[in-house]
């Protein structure tokens, strides 16, 4: 299935569009298949801290699929009816995420995401 082409329930352009900027120490990537990555990276291992991935979803009714990992550990997938549903969660997610760093005694890590 060429993933360019391919009808999906979330516009790839609406959907890279609308996502947020990467915040703080994030760092964000898109490509031309609506796929966006959010990416924190981690001084203790060669996987990132956190990221969190938003794309279209191909596969079920849903629009948009949100795939979550810490270190380098999936956290679980949530699936979106809407890109403002995604576009609202994503934000939350990033802001948690900076939030307990900022929060995290010095040299002392915390968690990068609980949800």
């Amino acid at each position: 299935m060429d993933l360019e082409t391919a009808e999906t329930a979330a516009d790839p352009d609406e959907l890279r569009d609308r996502l947020p900027p990467a915040p703080g120490e994030w760092t964000r990537t898109a490509d031309t298949t609506g796929t966006v990555e959010y990416r924190l990276p981690s001084d203790e291992s060669p996987c990132t801290a956190a990221k969190l991935t938003v794309r279209p979803e191909l596969f079920t009714e849903r629009a948009v699929r949100l795939d979550k990992t810490v270190d380098c550990s999936s956290v679980g997938t949530d699936r979106f009816d809407t890109v403002e549903d995604v576009v609202a969660v994503v934000e939350r997610e990033l802001a948690h995420v900076l939030r307990g760093l900022d929060d995290a005694p010095e040299g002392e890590a915390a968690a990068p995401a609980d949800s």
